[in-house]
């Protein structure tokens, strides 16, 4: 990937990371009490695709839509140096997503999630803050070695959008490759070069056990 730029358009996702050490068993029921250890927020959903590149040596630049809030400031602060930020949306209307794992081990073994706490993920986002979305993507292409589409199921992605960009790639004679990693409609897409489906994803859309 060294020299080529991926446009990494998408949905943005707080992954918040909460360390504890298991003290003993609660009296109040039978749950673990962790002694609080440390907290870290990095990239989650498109972030992590657009970190993914960076770390391969390549060039991406981050379309999605963030909140006016701390766990924004905190998701950008934890962005590869190589990563573009500045046609990032802030939305003062939508607080950006987290997603809060409680992670719990002793100090000599593997820390593993105990449960996980999502907030903000539901929320609908504005008109404008969609209509900026929708510009800077369209224009971010231009240039572009790549697109991929992270799409994680908040509405802010949809095949129109992705029709219109690949309408954008057609007129500036530009056949990149455009791919797309869809966790609920990922058969809703059409005409694109790859898709990255799990394989839970895969057994949901063909309904199919495997």
């Amino acid at each position: 990937l060294s020299g080529r730029k991926v446009v990494v358009v998408g949905d943005a996702v707080a992954d918040e990371f909460v360390y504890g050490r298991v003290a003993r068993i609660s009296r109040e029921a039978p749950v673990l009490i962790l002694e609080y250890d440390s907290t870290e927020i990095v990239p989650g959903g498109a972030g992590n695709a657009a970190n993914n590149v960076a770390a391969l040596g390549g060039r991406s630049e981050l379309i999605a839509v963030v909140g006016r809030d701390d766990p924004a400031r905190r998701f950008v602060g934890a962005l590869h140096r190589g990563v573009d930020s500045r046609r990032l949306v802030k939305s003062a209307h939508r607080p950006t997503p987290v997603k809060t794992r409680i992670l719990a081990g002793g100090i000599h073994s593997a820390k593993q999630q105990v449960v996980r706490i999502d907030r903000g993920a539901g929320h609908p986002v504005d008109d404008r803050a969609r209509a900026a979305f929708e510009r800077a993507a369209v224009s971010a292409v231009d240039g572009a070695d790549a697109v991929l589409v992270s799409d994680y199921g908040s509405g802010l992605i949809t095949p129109a959008l992705v029709a219109t960009i690949r309408v954008a790639l057609r007129k500036a004679d530009r056949p990149i490759p455009v791919l797309i990693d869809s966790r609920y409609a990922l058969l809703r897409y059409r005409g694109l070069t790859a898709c990255t489906p799990n394989e839970s994803e895969v057994e949901a859309a063909l309904g199919v056990s495997i």
